[in-house]
């Protein structure tokens, strides 16, 4: 958690198989929250992207992207079962990530997220909410990602600064 990558390289690091299944696409009308993260107005229309994420073939995460509709619909022609959305956007329609803002927290499974990753309605996750942003801190990316807090451990070093000793 010191760099920006998406899940596929984060599992290939890790010598796993990365894989994905996509459980929808549709454009829905931006709730407050999404709205804010995109800097659009509410109930603009974006595009709304459900996967579920595997490793060797065992679901690790239900993510649930968010993408401005003009680029959303584009990202959509393409097979999100096999490309990843971070490689789309960068190779494919040059919108390098520059950055992101994370904000992780534990939570309990809804019914939705709880089948998505084969767990009991209740049980211990991660969400991640992640902001991606482009060229001119402009937004392009918002997701809520689910991991398995049974299968997922972060891991971080961290630096710390000489105290003021005067």
């Amino acid at each position: 958690m010191t760099e920006l990558t998406g899940f596929v390289e984060d599992m290939l690091a890790l010598g796993r198989t990365p894989t994905a299944r996509l459980l929808g696409t549709q454009v829905v009308p931006a709730k407050a929250d999404v709205a804010k993260q995109l800097s659009v107005s509410t109930g603009s229309l974006v595009m709304q992207i459900k996967r579920v994420r595997l490793a060797d073939g065992v679901a690790m995460s239900f993510d649930e992207a968010y993408l401005p509709q003009e680029i959303g619909e584009k990202i959509t022609t393409h097979d999100l079962d096999v490309e990843p959305i971070f490689s789309l956007l960068e190779d494919k329609y040059h919108l390098p990530l520059t950055e992101a803002e994370y904000r992780l927290e534990a939570v309990t499974a809804s019914a939705e997220v709880a089948q998505a990753l084969n767990i009991q309605p209740g049980g211990a996750v991660f969400m991640i909410e992640r902001t991606s942003y482009t060229h001119g801190h402009r937004p392009i990316d918002y997701e809520k990602l689910y991991y398995r807090g049974d299968l997922i451990r972060f891991v971080t070093r961290l630096v710390r600064r000489p105290r003021d000793r005067s």
